[in-house]
Protein backbone atom coordinates (compact mmCIF):
# COMPACT_ATOMS: atom_id res chain seq x y z
CA UNK A 1 0.00 0.00 0.00
CA UNK A 2 1.34 3.54 -0.81
CA UNK A 3 1.52 6.31 1.84
CA UNK A 4 -1.93 7.74 0.98
CA UNK A 5 -3.58 4.48 1.52
CA UNK A 6 -1.58 4.09 4.67
CA UNK A 7 -2.81 7.44 6.29
CA UNK A 8 -6.47 6.83 5.12
CA UNK A 9 -6.93 3.37 6.74
CA UNK A 10 -4.45 4.86 10.27
CA UNK A 11 -6.74 7.50 10.86
CA UNK A 12 -9.67 9.56 10.94
CA UNK A 13 -11.45 10.32 7.62
CA UNK A 14 -14.44 12.35 7.60
CA UNK A 15 -15.35 11.49 3.68
CA UNK A 16 -15.54 8.10 5.13
CA UNK A 17 -17.90 9.13 8.21
CA UNK A 18 -19.91 11.47 5.51
CA UNK A 19 -21.09 8.21 3.70
CA UNK A 20 -21.40 6.48 6.86
CA UNK A 21 -23.89 8.70 7.97
CA UNK A 22 -26.28 7.83 5.25
CA UNK A 23 -25.39 3.66 5.57
CA UNK A 24 -26.16 4.03 9.32
CA UNK A 25 -29.57 5.37 8.53
CA UNK A 26 -30.37 2.49 5.64
CA UNK A 27 -28.61 -0.18 8.64
CA UNK A 28 -31.13 1.00 11.09
CA UNK A 29 -34.29 0.98 8.67
CA UNK A 30 -33.13 -2.20 7.05
CA UNK A 31 -33.73 -3.91 10.79
CA UNK A 32 -37.18 -4.20 12.94
CA UNK A 33 -34.90 -3.89 16.45
CA UNK A 34 -31.16 -3.60 16.75
CA UNK A 35 -29.56 -4.54 20.37
CA UNK A 36 -26.57 -4.37 21.52
CA UNK A 37 -25.03 -5.25 24.83
CA UNK A 38 -21.57 -5.26 26.16
CA UNK A 39 -20.27 -2.15 24.58
CA UNK A 40 -18.13 -0.79 27.65
CA UNK A 41 -16.19 -4.25 27.42
CA UNK A 42 -14.94 -2.28 24.45
CA UNK A 43 -11.12 -0.83 25.81
CA UNK A 44 -10.99 3.30 25.02
CA UNK A 45 -7.72 4.55 23.77
CA UNK A 46 -6.30 1.19 23.22
CA UNK A 47 -5.11 -1.49 20.26
CA UNK A 48 -8.18 -3.10 19.53
CA UNK A 49 -9.40 -6.38 17.19
CA UNK A 50 -12.63 -7.47 17.16
CA UNK A 51 -13.04 -11.19 16.85
CA UNK A 52 -16.90 -11.67 15.63
CA UNK A 53 -18.34 -15.10 14.77
CA UNK A 54 -19.43 -14.73 11.06
CA UNK A 55 -22.93 -15.34 10.37
CA UNK A 56 -24.31 -13.06 7.59
CA UNK A 57 -21.55 -12.08 4.94
CA UNK A 58 -21.67 -7.97 4.39
CA UNK A 59 -23.93 -7.69 7.21
CA UNK A 60 -21.29 -8.76 9.74
CA UNK A 61 -19.05 -6.02 9.51
CA UNK A 62 -21.74 -3.10 9.06
CA UNK A 63 -23.27 -4.66 12.40
CA UNK A 64 -19.76 -4.16 14.09
CA UNK A 65 -19.28 -0.50 12.77
CA UNK A 66 -22.72 0.78 13.77
CA UNK A 67 -22.88 -0.82 17.33
CA UNK A 68 -19.09 0.12 17.76
CA UNK A 69 -19.37 3.20 16.08
CA UNK A 70 -15.98 3.26 15.36
CA UNK A 71 -14.06 3.60 11.87
CA UNK A 72 -13.30 -0.64 12.16
CA UNK A 73 -10.57 -1.55 9.63
CA UNK A 74 -11.46 -5.14 8.48
CA UNK A 75 -9.78 -7.65 6.89
CA UNK A 76 -11.91 -9.59 4.18
CA UNK A 77 -11.42 -12.60 1.90
CA UNK A 78 -8.87 -11.59 -0.91
CA UNK A 79 -10.78 -12.60 -3.98
CA UNK A 80 -13.42 -9.87 -3.80
CA UNK A 81 -9.98 -7.82 -4.64
CA UNK A 82 -9.43 -9.17 -8.08
CA UNK A 83 -12.64 -8.03 -9.11
CA UNK A 84 -11.75 -5.39 -11.63
CA UNK A 85 -11.97 -1.62 -10.86
CA UNK A 86 -13.05 -2.86 -7.11
CA UNK A 87 -9.65 -2.65 -5.17
CA UNK A 88 -8.94 0.94 -4.34
CA UNK A 89 -13.14 1.35 -3.42
CA UNK A 90 -12.65 -1.52 -0.82
CA UNK A 91 -9.34 0.41 0.34
CA UNK A 92 -11.34 3.36 0.85
CA UNK A 93 -13.41 1.77 2.95
CA UNK A 94 -10.74 0.75 5.17
CA UNK A 95 -10.79 -2.79 4.00
CA UNK A 96 -7.84 -5.11 3.50
CA UNK A 97 -7.19 -7.97 2.07
CA UNK A 98 -6.61 -12.27 3.14
CA UNK A 99 -5.85 -14.39 0.59
CA UNK A 100 -6.21 -18.50 1.36
CA UNK A 101 -4.47 -21.56 -0.52
CA UNK A 102 -7.46 -21.73 -2.74
CA UNK A 103 -6.80 -17.57 -4.01
CA UNK A 104 -3.35 -19.39 -5.59
CA UNK A 105 0.04 -19.80 -3.78
CA UNK A 106 1.43 -16.60 -5.33
CA UNK A 107 -1.19 -14.62 -4.00
CA UNK A 108 -0.22 -15.69 0.25
CA UNK A 109 2.40 -12.89 -0.75
CA UNK A 110 0.01 -9.91 -0.20
CA UNK A 111 -0.85 -11.22 3.11
CA UNK A 112 2.45 -9.96 4.43
CA UNK A 113 1.48 -6.75 3.20
CA UNK A 114 -2.19 -6.38 5.02
CA UNK A 115 -0.76 -7.58 7.91
CA UNK A 116 1.95 -5.19 8.06
CA UNK A 117 -0.73 -2.71 7.73
CA UNK A 118 -3.06 -4.06 10.29
CA UNK A 119 -0.31 -3.57 12.40
CA UNK A 120 0.31 0.01 11.74
CA UNK A 121 -3.63 0.72 12.09
CA UNK A 122 -2.95 -1.27 15.91
CA UNK A 123 -0.01 1.08 16.39
CA UNK A 124 -2.11 3.80 15.96
CA UNK A 125 -4.74 2.59 18.28
CA UNK A 126 -7.51 2.21 15.76
CA UNK A 127 -9.34 -1.33 16.02
CA UNK A 128 -9.48 -4.05 13.01
CA UNK A 129 -11.22 -6.58 12.68
CA UNK A 130 -10.95 -9.90 11.60
CA UNK A 131 -13.75 -12.83 11.50
CA UNK A 132 -11.89 -15.89 13.42
CA UNK A 133 -14.04 -18.22 11.66
CA UNK A 134 -12.39 -17.22 7.76
CA UNK A 135 -16.02 -18.55 6.57
CA UNK A 136 -19.77 -17.48 7.20
CA UNK A 137 -21.60 -20.37 8.27
CA UNK A 138 -25.39 -21.32 7.52
CA UNK A 139 -25.87 -22.66 10.90
CA UNK A 140 -25.80 -20.70 15.01
CA UNK A 141 -22.74 -23.15 15.33
CA UNK A 142 -18.79 -21.91 15.74
CA UNK A 143 -16.52 -23.20 13.19
CA UNK A 144 -13.30 -23.70 14.19
CA UNK A 145 -10.90 -20.67 14.91
CA UNK A 146 -8.08 -20.11 12.69
CA UNK A 147 -4.67 -18.28 13.58
CA UNK A 148 -5.29 -14.81 11.96
CA UNK A 149 -6.09 -12.74 15.05
CA UNK A 150 -3.05 -14.42 17.31
CA UNK A 151 -1.17 -13.90 14.33
CA UNK A 152 -1.32 -10.21 13.80
CA UNK A 153 -1.78 -9.89 17.88
CA UNK A 154 1.89 -11.27 18.38
CA UNK A 155 3.43 -10.25 16.02
CA UNK A 156 2.44 -6.47 17.07
CA UNK A 157 3.48 -6.85 20.25
CA UNK A 158 6.16 -8.86 19.78
CA UNK A 159 7.46 -5.52 17.48
CA UNK A 160 7.05 -3.53 20.76
CA UNK A 161 8.15 -6.09 23.12
CA UNK A 162 4.49 -6.81 24.57
CA UNK A 163 4.11 -3.09 25.39
CA UNK A 164 1.66 -2.06 22.30
CA UNK A 165 -1.41 -3.21 24.84
CA UNK A 166 -3.16 -5.31 22.10
CA UNK A 167 -6.97 -6.42 23.45
CA UNK A 168 -8.89 -8.80 21.83
CA UNK A 169 -12.54 -8.36 21.87
CA UNK A 170 -14.73 -11.08 21.25
CA UNK A 171 -18.30 -10.20 19.62
CA UNK A 172 -21.30 -12.85 19.36
CA UNK A 173 -23.46 -11.33 16.26
CA UNK A 174 -27.04 -12.97 16.39
CA UNK A 175 -29.65 -12.73 13.53
CA UNK A 176 -33.29 -13.93 14.17
CA UNK A 177 -33.50 -14.31 10.31
CA UNK A 178 -30.54 -14.62 8.08
CA UNK A 179 -32.02 -13.43 4.46
CA UNK A 180 -35.41 -11.16 5.57
CA UNK A 181 -35.40 -7.18 5.79
CA UNK A 182 -36.57 -6.15 9.29
CA UNK A 183 -35.50 -9.09 11.28
CA UNK A 184 -33.93 -8.49 14.91
CA UNK A 185 -29.79 -7.53 14.84
CA UNK A 186 -28.16 -8.73 18.23
CA UNK A 187 -24.64 -7.88 19.00
CA UNK A 188 -23.08 -8.96 22.43
CA UNK A 189 -19.43 -7.88 22.96
CA UNK A 190 -17.57 -9.78 25.57
CA UNK A 191 -14.60 -9.16 27.54
CA UNK A 192 -11.22 -8.13 26.71
CA UNK A 193 -8.75 -10.41 26.06
CA UNK A 194 -5.06 -9.27 27.16
CA UNK A 195 -2.25 -10.63 24.80
CA UNK A 196 0.37 -9.47 27.15
CA UNK A 197 -1.35 -12.06 29.25
CA UNK A 198 0.54 -14.45 26.90
CA UNK A 199 3.86 -13.10 26.53
CA UNK A 200 5.65 -15.96 28.64
CA UNK A 201 3.40 -18.81 26.79
CA UNK A 202 4.98 -17.03 23.08
CA UNK A 203 8.48 -16.67 24.24
CA UNK A 204 8.77 -20.40 24.61
CA UNK A 205 6.60 -21.58 22.16
CA UNK A 206 5.22 -18.66 19.11
CA UNK A 207 3.50 -21.58 17.79
CA UNK A 208 1.72 -22.91 21.16
CA UNK A 209 1.13 -19.62 22.07
CA UNK A 210 -0.81 -19.08 18.68
CA UNK A 211 -2.91 -22.12 19.33
CA UNK A 212 -4.05 -21.50 22.89
CA UNK A 213 -4.85 -18.14 22.00
CA UNK A 214 -7.02 -18.94 19.19
CA UNK A 215 -8.29 -21.59 21.44
CA UNK A 216 -9.15 -19.31 24.56
CA UNK A 217 -10.99 -16.67 22.01
CA UNK A 218 -13.49 -19.49 20.72
CA UNK A 219 -14.09 -19.99 24.41
CA UNK A 220 -14.65 -16.53 25.35
CA UNK A 221 -16.96 -16.19 21.97
CA UNK A 222 -19.40 -18.97 23.01
CA UNK A 223 -21.60 -17.54 25.80
CA UNK A 224 -21.92 -14.42 23.12
CA UNK A 225 -24.09 -16.32 20.94
CA UNK A 226 -25.99 -19.13 20.08
CA UNK A 227 -23.42 -22.13 19.70
CA UNK A 228 -25.73 -25.48 18.75
CA UNK A 229 -23.00 -28.18 19.36
CA UNK A 230 -24.84 -31.08 18.32
CA UNK A 231 -24.97 -30.53 14.75
CA UNK A 232 -26.63 -34.35 14.43
CA UNK A 233 -29.85 -32.45 16.34
CA UNK A 234 -29.40 -29.65 14.51
CA UNK A 235 -32.92 -28.86 13.37
CA UNK A 236 -34.30 -30.21 16.60
CA UNK A 237 -32.60 -27.65 18.34
CA UNK A 238 -33.70 -24.54 16.04
CA UNK A 239 -36.97 -25.96 16.43
CA UNK A 240 -37.35 -26.41 20.42
CA UNK A 241 -35.29 -23.13 20.82
CA UNK A 242 -38.57 -21.07 18.90
CA UNK A 243 -40.65 -22.76 20.27
CA UNK A 244 -39.54 -23.65 23.81
CA UNK A 245 -39.43 -19.58 23.91
CA UNK A 246 -41.87 -18.64 26.28
CA UNK A 247 -41.42 -21.42 28.89
CA UNK A 248 -38.25 -21.22 29.24
CA UNK A 249 -38.95 -17.24 29.70
CA UNK A 250 -41.22 -18.54 32.48
CA UNK A 251 -39.35 -20.88 33.88
CA UNK A 252 -36.35 -18.11 34.74
CA UNK A 253 -38.48 -15.88 36.20
CA UNK A 254 -38.67 -13.20 33.27
CA UNK A 255 -40.98 -10.15 34.08
CA UNK A 256 -39.91 -9.00 30.12
CA UNK A 257 -40.19 -11.01 26.55
CA UNK A 258 -37.05 -9.05 25.26
CA UNK A 259 -34.43 -9.55 22.98
CA UNK A 260 -31.49 -9.87 25.57
CA UNK A 261 -34.02 -12.33 27.93
CA UNK A 262 -34.87 -14.35 24.87
CA UNK A 263 -31.38 -14.63 23.69
CA UNK A 264 -30.65 -16.14 27.30
CA UNK A 265 -33.65 -18.18 27.12
CA UNK A 266 -32.43 -19.98 23.98
CA UNK A 267 -28.97 -20.78 25.77
CA UNK A 268 -30.43 -22.25 28.72
CA UNK A 269 -32.68 -23.84 25.92
CA UNK A 270 -29.76 -25.70 24.18
CA UNK A 271 -28.07 -26.31 27.33
CA UNK A 272 -30.73 -28.32 28.90
CA UNK A 273 -31.10 -30.75 25.38
CA UNK A 274 -27.06 -30.69 25.74
CA UNK A 275 -27.72 -32.05 29.11
CA UNK A 276 -30.46 -34.14 28.37
CA UNK A 277 -28.65 -35.84 25.55
CA UNK A 278 -25.89 -36.80 27.62
CA UNK A 279 -28.37 -38.53 29.97
CA UNK A 280 -30.63 -39.90 27.95
CA UNK A 281 -29.54 -40.41 24.35
CA UNK A 282 -32.51 -42.78 23.35
CA UNK A 283 -35.02 -40.29 24.46
CA UNK A 284 -33.64 -37.67 22.74
CA UNK A 285 -34.16 -40.01 19.47
CA UNK A 286 -38.12 -40.14 20.86
CA UNK A 287 -37.93 -36.30 21.41
CA UNK A 288 -36.81 -36.09 17.71
CA UNK A 289 -39.09 -37.86 16.45
CA UNK A 290 -41.80 -36.10 17.75
CA UNK A 291 -40.62 -32.85 16.56
CA UNK A 292 -40.34 -34.47 13.38
CA UNK A 293 -43.89 -35.74 13.16
CA UNK A 294 -44.88 -31.95 13.97
CA UNK A 295 -42.78 -30.43 11.39
CA UNK A 296 -43.80 -32.33 8.93
CA UNK A 297 -47.88 -31.93 9.53
CA UNK A 298 -46.41 -27.80 10.41
CA UNK A 299 -45.05 -27.67 6.87
CA UNK A 300 -47.53 -30.07 5.15
CA UNK A 301 -50.25 -27.37 6.09
CA UNK A 302 -48.34 -24.37 6.07
CA UNK A 303 -48.68 -23.47 9.53
CA UNK A 304 -46.70 -21.21 12.01
CA UNK A 305 -46.09 -22.00 15.53
CA UNK A 306 -47.29 -18.82 16.72
CA UNK A 307 -50.77 -19.87 15.63
CA UNK A 308 -50.52 -23.31 16.81
CA UNK A 309 -49.38 -21.95 20.03
CA UNK A 310 -52.57 -20.16 20.60
CA UNK A 311 -54.92 -22.00 23.08
CA UNK A 312 -57.81 -20.82 20.47
CA UNK A 313 -58.41 -18.94 17.16
CA UNK A 314 -60.95 -16.54 17.83
CA UNK A 315 -63.70 -15.86 15.08
CA UNK A 316 -64.60 -12.72 16.06
CA UNK A 317 -60.93 -11.54 15.96
CA UNK A 318 -60.54 -13.00 12.62
CA UNK A 319 -63.54 -10.88 11.13
CA UNK A 320 -62.42 -8.08 13.11
CA UNK A 321 -58.61 -7.97 11.72
CA UNK A 322 -59.92 -8.52 7.92
CA UNK A 323 -61.94 -5.63 8.68
CA UNK A 324 -58.93 -3.63 9.75
CA UNK A 325 -57.41 -4.87 6.59
CA UNK A 326 -59.74 -3.55 4.38
CA UNK A 327 -60.00 0.13 5.97
CA UNK A 328 -55.83 0.35 6.04
CA UNK A 329 -55.55 -1.38 2.79
CA UNK A 330 -55.71 1.91 0.78
CA UNK A 331 -51.98 2.50 2.23
CA UNK A 332 -50.88 -0.82 1.44
CA UNK A 333 -52.16 -0.43 -2.40
CA UNK A 334 -50.54 3.22 -2.36
CA UNK A 335 -46.96 2.21 -1.07
CA UNK A 336 -47.21 -1.56 -3.00
CA UNK A 337 -47.83 0.65 -6.19
CA UNK A 338 -45.16 2.51 -5.37
CA UNK A 339 -42.84 0.15 -4.56
CA UNK A 340 -43.48 -2.29 -6.50
CA UNK A 341 -39.83 -2.41 -8.54
CA UNK A 342 -37.50 -1.35 -5.74
CA UNK A 343 -39.15 -4.26 -3.46
CA UNK A 344 -39.54 -7.12 -6.14
CA UNK A 345 -36.27 -6.98 -7.85
CA UNK A 346 -33.83 -7.89 -5.28
CA UNK A 347 -36.81 -10.68 -4.36
CA UNK A 348 -36.16 -12.01 -7.83
CA UNK A 349 -32.15 -11.27 -8.15
CA UNK A 350 -31.69 -13.56 -4.86
CA UNK A 351 -33.34 -16.25 -6.03
CA UNK A 352 -30.02 -17.35 -7.79
CA UNK A 353 -28.19 -17.05 -5.35
CA UNK A 354 -27.62 -19.99 -3.09
CA UNK A 355 -25.69 -19.10 -0.23
CA UNK A 356 -28.96 -17.56 1.78
CA UNK A 357 -26.35 -16.12 3.61
CA UNK A 358 -25.56 -13.68 0.95
CA UNK A 359 -29.27 -12.83 0.45
CA UNK A 360 -29.51 -9.75 3.35
CA UNK A 361 -26.47 -8.70 1.57
CA UNK A 362 -28.00 -8.26 -2.14
CA UNK A 363 -30.90 -6.59 -0.58
CA UNK A 364 -29.19 -4.28 1.78
CA UNK A 365 -26.78 -3.16 -1.45
CA UNK A 366 -30.00 -2.84 -3.23
CA UNK A 367 -31.83 -0.76 -0.96
CA UNK A 368 -28.23 1.45 -0.26
CA UNK A 369 -27.24 1.99 -3.73
CA UNK A 370 -30.39 1.78 -6.14
CA UNK A 371 -33.53 2.60 -4.14
CA UNK A 372 -32.59 6.01 -4.28
CA UNK A 373 -31.62 6.54 -7.83
CA UNK A 374 -35.39 4.77 -8.54
CA UNK A 375 -37.04 7.00 -5.92
CA UNK A 376 -35.12 9.90 -7.51
CA UNK A 377 -36.55 8.80 -10.77
CA UNK A 378 -39.95 8.14 -9.81
CA UNK A 379 -40.12 11.73 -8.39
CA UNK A 380 -38.62 13.15 -11.39
CA UNK A 381 -41.60 11.82 -13.28
CA UNK A 382 -44.23 13.11 -10.78
CA UNK A 383 -42.12 16.74 -11.58
CA UNK A 384 -42.38 16.39 -15.20
CA UNK A 385 -46.20 15.55 -15.17
CA UNK A 386 -47.26 18.15 -12.52
CA UNK A 387 -44.86 20.87 -13.49
CA UNK A 388 -45.07 21.18 -9.30
CA UNK A 389 -41.71 20.85 -7.72
CA UNK A 390 -43.06 20.88 -4.06
CA UNK A 391 -45.59 18.31 -4.73
CA UNK A 392 -42.85 16.24 -6.17
CA UNK A 393 -40.62 16.65 -3.00
CA UNK A 394 -44.28 15.29 -0.95
CA UNK A 395 -44.37 12.59 -3.29
CA UNK A 396 -40.72 11.33 -2.73
CA UNK A 397 -41.24 11.05 0.91
CA UNK A 398 -43.89 9.93 0.93
CA UNK A 399 -43.18 6.87 -1.18
CA UNK A 400 -40.19 5.86 1.13
CA UNK A 401 -42.87 5.99 4.17
CA UNK A 402 -45.94 4.53 2.80
CA UNK A 403 -43.41 1.79 1.35
CA UNK A 404 -41.97 0.89 5.45
CA UNK A 405 -45.82 0.94 6.17
CA UNK A 406 -47.21 -1.35 3.40
CA UNK A 407 -43.91 -3.88 4.70
CA UNK A 408 -45.86 -3.65 8.14
CA UNK A 409 -49.43 -4.36 6.77
CA UNK A 410 -47.77 -7.50 4.97
CA UNK A 411 -46.32 -8.39 8.16
CA UNK A 412 -49.77 -8.37 9.49
CA UNK A 413 -51.45 -9.15 6.80
CA UNK A 414 -48.89 -12.91 7.13
CA UNK A 415 -49.96 -13.39 10.72
CA UNK A 416 -53.66 -13.25 10.03
CA UNK A 417 -53.48 -15.29 7.05
CA UNK A 418 -51.79 -17.71 8.92
CA UNK A 419 -54.49 -17.97 11.92
CA UNK A 420 -57.29 -17.70 9.43
CA UNK A 421 -55.42 -20.83 7.60
CA UNK A 422 -55.26 -23.12 11.09
CA UNK A 423 -59.28 -21.78 11.68
CA UNK A 424 -59.90 -23.09 8.62
CA UNK A 425 -58.01 -26.67 9.53
CA UNK A 426 -60.06 -26.45 12.58
CA UNK A 427 -63.65 -26.98 10.87
CA UNK A 428 -62.79 -28.30 7.94
CA UNK A 429 -60.45 -30.91 9.37
CA UNK A 430 -61.21 -31.22 13.00
CA UNK A 431 -58.89 -34.45 13.11
CA UNK A 432 -55.70 -33.23 11.46
CA UNK A 433 -55.84 -29.94 14.14
CA UNK A 434 -56.21 -32.04 16.79
CA UNK A 435 -53.09 -34.17 15.54
CA UNK A 436 -51.16 -30.90 15.44
CA UNK A 437 -52.56 -29.42 18.54
CA UNK A 438 -51.64 -32.73 20.65
CA UNK A 439 -48.08 -32.79 18.94
CA UNK A 440 -47.36 -29.71 20.28
CA UNK A 441 -49.00 -30.25 23.64
CA UNK A 442 -47.23 -33.59 23.98
CA UNK A 443 -43.66 -32.01 22.81
CA UNK A 444 -43.68 -28.56 25.38
CA UNK A 445 -45.17 -31.44 27.86
CA UNK A 446 -41.81 -33.30 27.41
CA UNK A 447 -39.55 -30.35 27.13
CA UNK A 448 -41.37 -29.41 30.41
CA UNK A 449 -40.01 -32.95 32.39
CA UNK A 450 -36.39 -32.27 30.64
CA UNK A 451 -36.52 -29.72 33.01
CA UNK A 452 -37.42 -31.53 36.06
CA UNK A 453 -34.87 -34.24 36.94
CA UNK A 454 -36.95 -35.68 39.77
CA UNK A 455 -39.47 -36.61 37.30
CA UNK A 456 -38.90 -39.92 35.31
CA UNK A 457 -38.71 -39.71 31.53
CA UNK A 458 -41.02 -42.00 30.27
Amino acid sequence: MNKKQIKHITSYSWSYRILSIFVDLMHTLFYRKIVVEGKENIPKDASVIFAPNHQNALMDPLAITFSARQQVVFLARGDIFQIPLLPAFFRWLKILPVFRIRNGISSLKGNDDSFNSAMQVLEKKRPICLFPEAAHSNKRHLLSFKKGIPRIAFLSEEKHNFQLGVQIVPVGIFYSKYNTFRSILHVRYGKPINVSDYKADYEENPNQAMLKLRDDMKEATKPLVIHINTLDFYDLYESVRTMYFKNMAKRLKFDKLNQNNRFIADQMTIKMLDNFAEKYPEEMGILNQKMKDYTELRIKYGLKNQSIAKEKINAFRLIWNAFLLVIFSPVFIYGLINNLLPYVTPKLLVLKIKDKQFHSSVKFVWALFVLPILYLAQAGIFWAITDNFLWAVLYLISIGIFGLLAQLYAEWLALIRRDLGFYRIKKAKPKVYRKIKSLHADILHYLDRIQTPEVEID
